[in-house]
Formats: structure tokens, C-alpha cells, sequence
């Protein structure tokens, strides 16, 4: 599914008229309300499909973990590294980092336990943000999304 929603979401934002107008909002919002482009109306319908993607996020784990108020708890703070230690690329940073800190905390949790893994994907995001503040992105993908 990931693999599937991920070249959905880059062929949309690079292959629509959408993707181009989000893309330009986000770069320079002054510049396309200047060429007549709706900047409120593009922020609230990429919103809503940062929410839709979310929803479905929320959907296919739910029967994994149950349904609890707390559920989105034990995810936010992973999330939260990954987007930052991705870069300012949209998907090709989330993407990047998923995968190396996805990696990271998979194979050290699997090795030693589940604890040691949440501690190596902590050190590893902070020494990746200390050798690469701009993330992943800001060096090695500067052309993609």
C-alpha cells in the first residue's frame, strides 16, 4: 500500500496541474496569487489530502494495533524525525528517511531488542541532523519533489 499511495502522490504532485500549483504556492505563494492562483483554496485542498492520506494511514493500522484515543501516540514522535531528517523535499525526503531510519530501527530492534531500536533510530537522526542540517534532502535530492 505505501509503495502503491507513494507513486500516487508523486505523479499527482508532478503530473497534474494541481502538483504544479501546489509546488509553485509553496515555493512562492506571493508570486501565484499575483498570477491569479488561489493560495487558500490550494492550501486547503492539499491539506485535505494530507488528511486523506493520513485517514487511510490510520485505517490499514488500526487492525494491526486496536483502536485507542492514544493510538496516534506511539507514532508522532517517529514521524516527526523522519519528516525532519528527510528534508525539505516533499516526498523524496519523507521517502529517504523513512527508509534509513526505518532500516535503522528495524535491524538494531531486531538484533537486540525493541528499546535499543527506538535508541538507535534517536542517535541516528540526531547525528544525520548534526552532519546534515538541511536533511537528507538539502544534499543529495535538490532537484526532486
Amino acid at each position: 500500500m505505501t509503495a502503491i499511495l507513494f507513486v500516487a502522490l508523486f505523479a499527482t504532485l508532478k503530473l497534474t496541474r494541481l502538483g504544479l500549483v501546489a509546488r509553485g504556492t509553496m515555493q512562492n505563494p506571493e508570486m501565484s496569487s499575483a498570477l491569479g492562483v488561489s493560495t487558500t483554496r490550494t492550501y486547503m485542498i492539499t491539506f485535505g489530502l494530507g488528511a486523506g492520506v493520513t485517514g487511510l494511514a490510520g485505517g490499514l493500522l488500526a487492525p494491526v494495533t486496536g483502536v485507542l484515543p492514544s493510538i496516534g501516540a506511539t507514532y508522532i514522535a517517529k514521524a516527526f524525525i523522519t519528516v525532519i531528517s528527510g528534508g525539505s523535499a516533499i516526498l523524496a525526503g519523507t521517502a529517504s528517511g523513512s527508509v534509513l531510519l526505518g532500516g535503522i530501527n528495524g535491524i538494531f530492534a531486531f538484533i537486540t531488542g525493541p528499546t535499543i531500536g527506538e535508541v538507535a533510530l534517536l542517535v541516528t537522526a540526531i547525528v544525520l541532523l548534526r552532519l546534515m542540517p538541511r536533511g537528507i534532502t538539502g544534499r543529495f535530492f535538490r532537484k526532486y519533489l
